[in-house]
């Protein structure tokens, strides 16, 4: 059963069903209406599913490697994913037939980023050091927009900036924002270091970095401003923006740590304890201030701004540790995915109080 943590709020978390795999589930992601839910293994395996009756629209067998990740059109029923065999592969959730297949880099090195812009125009794909950027529309085939020159060292991490400002990417010695059509970056966010995970506010002002020395780094976009939060107890492996920006959340660890922005310097900074192995990813709900974190300890947790423990903290693999979550656009339904290869579904269910 859930444990729950003494709070106003109240969440129920109801088991909706689940589907096997049979190998380390790399990302689970709800389609951009919540009526589709994708997964990628590492066996090469994608699956889609229909929410919530999880009934199986289809097993995608095109990556003869790993199936590192996978991306959602934001407004199509179209499905991106990446892998070790260095290709994109574009997948229409209707008819289930591989409609293209976008080539990053040589074999050997693997395509581990995927980000659509959010008008849904362009998709951007990196692979070892390579960023290739394609427009990709309904009728027609994808054409390479964009490639960018070699970065210093792999990709680690995209995004788009929001409204069309560009793609930033980042590796060891900090960002880089990339407008397509242009071989020179728009901007560089220069940083002594090697940067693990980016994230860009709603309103495209800050860029926030988790680094492998353990800190968060911030920047403004429009100026040369930045600030730098450090003490973490190990390296930073995700940050992520809630859904109107006002705080940051980050994972060192087991550690979860919020920062309020509403001043750009990101204060009072909050730490949750809840986790008892090391945070794998953070998912903010899309309209609340609550956000969902799955560990190596394989508990899921959801948590609120007001309480230091999680108002709910849930095994759902006792067998194995949890490597992925996503909330679904209505925020109305979470999936997970496990470290041996099982994607479940949840229903939420009576958030109230103070979230």
């Amino acid at each position: 059963m859930p444990r729950l943590a003494k709070s106003k709020s109240l969440i129920t978390l109801g088991s909706v069903g689940s589907a096997v795999l049979g190998d380390y589930i790399n990302r689970v992601a709800f389609s951009a209406d919540g009526t589709g839910l994708a997964a990628c293994s590492a066996s090469g395996q994608v699956s889609m599913w229909k929410v919530p009756s999880l009934q199986l629209i289809g097993d995608l067998r095109g990556h003869d490697q790993s199936a590192l990740t996978l991306a959602w059109h934001p407004s199509r029923s179209e499905l991106a994913t990446g892998g070790q065999d260095g290709v994109v592969r574009l997948w229409g959730l209707d008819s289930v037939v591989e409609r293209a297949v976008l080539p990053v880099a040589e074999r050997g090195s693997w395509v581990e980023h995927l980000v659509w812009s959010a008008d849904g125009h362009f998709l951007a794909a990196s692979a070892g050091r390579i960023l290739r950027i394609w427009s990709v529309d309904a009728a027609s085939a994808p054409q390479l927009a964009a490639e960018v020159p070699a970065h210093k060292t792999t990709v680690s991490a995209l995004s788009w900036m929001p409204n069309g400002g560009g793609v930033i990417s980042s590796c060891y010695g900090g960002a880089w924002l990339w407008n397509v059509g242009t071989d020179k970056p728009v901007r560089p966010f220069p940083y002594d270091g090697a940067l693990l995970s980016i994230a860009v506010n709603p309103s495209g002002e800050y860029l926030a970095s988790g680094n492998l020395d353990g800190s968060v780094h911030l920047f403004r976009t429009e100026n040369e401003q930045n600030w730098h939060m450090s003490g973490y107890p190990m390296k930073v492996t995700s940050v992520r923006f809630d859904h109107n920006g006002l705080n940051l959340f980050t994972a060192s660890g087991p550690a979860l740590v919020s920062w309020n922005m509403k001043k750009f310097e990101g204060t009072g900074g909050r730490l949750f304890k809840g986790h008892l192995g090391w945070i794998q990813e953070i998912a903010c709900h899309p309209n609340r201030a609550l956000v969902a974190t799955v560990g190596e300890d394989g508990l899921l947790c959801i948590w609120e701004l007001q309480t230091a423990k999680p108002i709910l903290s849930q095994e759902v693999n006792k067998s194995g540790g949890l490597s992925s979550v996503d909330w679904s656009p209505q925020g109305i339904w979470l999936a997970t995915g496990t470290n041996d290869g099982v994607v479940s579904l949840f229903s939420v269910e009576d958030i109230g109080g103070r979230a």
